[in-house]
């Protein structure tokens, strides 16, 4: 390992905390980490349950947890864990977060850290905008302090950037550097928490490299950094089959002694305003992780989308809702018969397990072949960002089993089927120049656009995710664009609009600007409120979707 990787490892080590916090729900079990308890409940078959929170400051998401227990506790029954939806602008530094818009969750101040477990008897996660940021290391020194010991989202490291750009080697050195301090802790039951389906796993054509992407990180976190990793998936795992074989084989590729951060309810299926729908598809995919739980204890806590997902930023109230829905369910699941048939659930994940440890190993030989020091976590880690899932497999052009390459992800299925919809819709657009670019992760959109317009004729400028609403305007008055192609998904579309307004005066860009995505804007109330006839009254085209940016690309005047 060279001095880079020794040093953030040792530097992290060196500066975790000296005692960690016993949190209410720690004292609760009396047990010294949610670690020791997911082991208690993996050996004892009990199912734990995850809610995911976070009103727009901390007193409020205090208020809505506090809802959730006692409504549990009148039917004598308890959650176990709570994710804790933050602030995009708490992936830097607090003195830098004037800098960042303030989108839907809390931005922790210094003196709400310790108070994190103590709202509840309920075990914090933090995953959002903590590890894989550039304030990873220290948002995880103050996580660990404050008695979370299960810490992410290294998956976001992969596909997350600060609007306005980043130095790519000290995000990974921080990031490294915080994986070393729960390197420190791991005897203490310390975990590095990875949502796959928040990073470049998702690019996958097919499980079996999505799985080879948990197995790198798996290396990464545990072999070459000494921490102990935790993987998460499932908000954009929709097929039922596939959540069965995905929970099977990411155990395999961790020697079947998996200690998971949390089963992600299915999120792409849920419908705005149709609860006789969203209540089906909750069942459907809470049966199958629910009998996983079951077939294979992995002790990932099992997280109930709330009903109302799609349309906003859930209440304590309806989160409440759909624990008594889940507890109810997990007592009927324990009393029927196979949901799936388990046999051939686990031959074929053995088989993806086989694929993914392939893949894993052939990426590792690449790597080194390019002359990549793949002994240093963050030579690897550097390494690993700039290809990505898509990118190892357009050049390990692996061979993949049939039934293995017949397990398409959502994603893949999904941006296929959005692509083919706009072909139908989208008008001519030759010679039409447009600027394409969206503010976060969100990219589904994004990518069905990037194949449809080109064959409707579009030439398009595609910016990254670090881009700012003003380098969006000058980079569109740069290309001589005709329209610019905007989304933003996390309760910030108002300033983002704002910024846009002022960047096309200061400018002087004269072509249409489409804006669309989640058309909200945290205003300080417990849920962000719709902007739609705001961005309208600055001079903007809102589009609510993707029918409505084909219509409006219809009205563009080109020269």
């Amino acid at each position: 390992m060279t001095n880079r990787g020794l040093r953030s490892l040792a530097a992290g080590r060196a500066a975790a905390p000296t005692e960690i916090h016993r949190t209410a729900y720690l004292r609760r079990h009396d047990a010294r980490s949610e670690a020791e308890v997911k082991r208690r409940a993996r050996a004892e078959g009990r199912t734990t349950f995850h809610a995911h929170v976070g009103s727009t400051d901390w007193p409020a998401t205090a208020r809505a947890l506090q809802e959730i227990e006692a409504g549990l506790a009148e039917h004598g029954l308890a959650c176990d864990r709570f994710g804790l939806t933050l602030s995009r602008a708490m992936s830097v530094p607090e003195a830098e977060r004037a800098g960042v818009h303030k989108e839907t969750g809390p931005s922790l101040r210094a003196e709400e850290w310790a108070v994190l477990g103590e709202a509840a008897a309920i075990q914090p996660h933090l995953g959002d905008f903590m590890i894989g940021t550039p304030a990873g290391a220290e948002h995880a020194r103050a996580a660990l302090g404050a008695g979370v010991t299960t810490i992410g989202n290294l998956g976001q490291y992969w596909s997350f950037e600060v609007p306005g750009g980043q130095d790519a080697l000290q995000v990974t050195e921080a990031t490294v550097r915080a994986i070393g301090m729960l390197a420190a802790w791991r005897d203490r039951g310390a975990l590095v928490h990875s949502y796959l389906d928040d990073g470049v796993a998702m690019q996958a054509s097919h499980y079996g490299s999505y799985v080879g992407w948990a197995a790198l990180e798996r290396h990464v976190v545990e072999d070459l950094c000494g921490a102990r990793l935790a993987h998460s998936y499932g908000g954009l795992v929709d097929d039922p089959w596939h959540r069965a074989v995905v929970h099977l084989a990411v155990d395999d590729v961790h020697d079947r002694d998996h200690l998971g951060s949390m089963v992600y309810g299915n999120t792409v299926d849920m419908r705005a305003r149709d609860r006789a729908h969203n209540e089906e598809v909750l069942r459907r995919y809470l049966t199958i992780d629910l009998a996983a739980q079951l077939r294979r204890p992995t002790g990932h806590a099992v997280h109930p989308v709330p009903l109302t997902e799609a349309e906003r930023v859930p209440t304590g109230a309806e989160n409440l809702e759909v624990q008594l829905l889940a507890h109810a369910l997990d007592a009927d699941v324990r009393r029927s018969g196979a949901v799936v048939d388990w046999d051939r659930a686990e031959r074929l994940a053995g088989e993806v397990a086989a694929y993914a440890l392939g893949f894993r190993d052939a990426a590792l030989r690449l790597l080194l072949d390019d002359g990549v020091d793949v002994a240093d976590p963050v030579a690897l880690l550097l390494a690993l960002r700039m290809l990505g899932t898509a990118g190892l497999e357009e050049r390990l052009r692996l061979p993949v089993p049939r039934a293995v390459a017949d397990l398409v992800p959502w994603k893949a299925r999904h941006v296929r089927s959005l692509a083919g919809d706009l072909d139908a819709e989208l008008p001519d657009l030759r010679g039409t120049r447009l600027v394409l670019a969206v503010l976060d992760v969100h990219d589904v959109v994004r990518d069905a656009l990037l194949h449809a317009l080109p064959r409707a004729g579009a030439e398009v400028v595609l910016l990254p995710s670090d881009a700012t609403p003003a380098g969006v305007v000058h980079a569109a008055v740069a290309e001589d664009a005709d329209v610019i192609v905007l989304g933003t998904y996390n309760g910030a579309a108002l300033a983002v609009g704002r910024e846009l307004r002022a960047a096309v005066e200061a400018t002087g860009f004269e072509g249409a600007v489409i804006i669309g995505g989640k058309l909200n804007q945290d205003t300080g109330g417990d849920s962000p409120v719709d902007v739609v006839e705001d961005l309208r009254a600055l001079g903007l085209q809102p589009a609510a979707t993707l029918s409505d940016a084909a219509r409006l690309l219809g009205r563009v005047n080109v020269p």
